[in-house]
C-alpha cells in the first residue's frame, strides 16, 4: 500500500515538474538552457533534462539546433490556441511589426484574409521623412495589391480559383487585366515567396508582402512593408524579402504553425 502511495507520489510531482517547465518557457521570450531551468525550478539538471526530452518528442516544446535551448513548441501554442478560441491576431503579430519597422524603416501592415480582400487591421508608420501606408479597416483587392497576390498564390488551387473574379479590374496603367498573364503572374509568385505590386493599386506606391499560416496551415493574414517605389524597388532587396518573410514566419509560428511553409 506504502509502495502504491508512493508511485502516485511521483506521478504527481512528475506532472508538476512538467507542467512548471511549460510554465516557465511560456512566461520568457527568449530560448532557455537546461541549467537555467534547473536553477529557476530547484531541481538538478537531469531531472530537468528528462522532462524537457519528453516534451519535445511530444512537440509542446522545441529545441534549437543551434543553441541546444528550449521554448515552447508548436502543439502546445496550437493548444492554448483552442483553448482561447484564436488567438489574437493584432497582438501576437505587433511585436514582430515593430522590428520589421525598425529593421527596414518603412510602414509595416497587417491584413487579415476576407472573402473579398485582404483588411487591414493595423499599420505602423514608418521612419521615412514621407509618411505613405495604409490605413486601418482599408479593404485591399486580391488582384492589384502585393498582400491579396500573395494570399491567392499561397492557398490551395481551390481556394484561389473562387477569389479570383471573371474580369480584372485596373486601377493603373500597371495593373495586370489579363487572365492568363495574371495566372503566371501568381505562380511566379508561389515559387520566389513574396510578392509586390508596383504602382498596380495607386502609382508611385509599392508594397512587399509574405502570407501568415495558421495551426493549420491555412492562410489566414498578411505582412507588408509600404513605401515608394523608389524605396521597394522591382525587385525588391533581398534584405527586405528576409526580413519580411522572417516576421511572418515568427507571427505563424506564434500561431502554431509546425513549420513555416513559405520560408524564403
Amino acid at each position: 500500500m506504502s509502495s502504491e502511495i508512493d508511485d502516485k507520489s511521483d506521478v504527481i510531482q512528475s506532472v508538476a515538474l512538467a507542467l512548471q517547465l511549460l510554465e516557465t518557457l511560456a512566461e520568457t521570450d527568449t530560448e532557455i538552457g537546461v541549467t537555467a531551468l534547473a536553477n529557476a525550478l530547484g531541481t538538478t539538471k537531469s531531472r530537468i533534462y528528462r522532462h524537457l526530452r519528453t516534451l519535445v518528442k511530444l512537440g509542446y516544446i522545441s529545441q534549437s539546433e543551434e543553441t541546444e535551448r528550449y521554448r515552447i513548441g508548436a502543439r502546445l501554442i496550437a493548444l492554448g490556441k483552442a483553448a482561447s478560441g484564436s488567438a489574437d491576431l493584432s497582438s501576437v503579430a505587433l511585436p514582430h511589426m515593430r522590428v520589421l519597422r525598425d529593421i527596414t524603416g518603412h510602414a509595416v501592415s497587417l491584413g487579415q484574409v476576407e472573402q473579398d480582400g485582404i483588411r487591414i487591421l493595423n499599420t505602423l508608420a514608418g521612419n521615412m521623412q514621407i509618411e505613405v501606408g495604409v490605413r486601418p479597416g482599408s479593404l485591399l483587392g486580391f488582384t492589384n495589391s502585393a498582400q491579396g497576390k500573395v494570399a491567392l498564390a499561397s492557398m490551395s488551387d481551390q481556394d484561389r480559383a473562387a477569389l479570383i473574379p471573371s474580369e480584372l479590374p485596373a486601377s493603373t496603367e500597371f495593373t495586370i487585366t489579363d487572365q492568363d498573364e495574371f495566372g503566371a503572374h501568381i505562380s511566379a509568385v508561389r515559387d520566389q515567396r513574396w510578392a509586390t505590386a508596383p504602382s498596380e493599386a495607386m502609382r508611385g506606391l509599392n508594397a512587399l508582402s509574405c502570407p501568415i499560416f495558421d495551426a493549420d496551415g491555412n492562410t489566414v493574414a498578411t505582412i507588408a512593408i509600404v513605401s515608394l517605389t523608389q524605396y521597394i524597388e522591382t525587385p525588391p532587396d533581398p534584405m527586405q524579402v528576409r526580413a519580411v518573410s522572417e516576421a511572418a514566419g515568427r507571427i505563424s509560428t506564434q500561431l502554431g504553425c509546425p513549420k513555416y511553409i513559405w520560408e524564403i
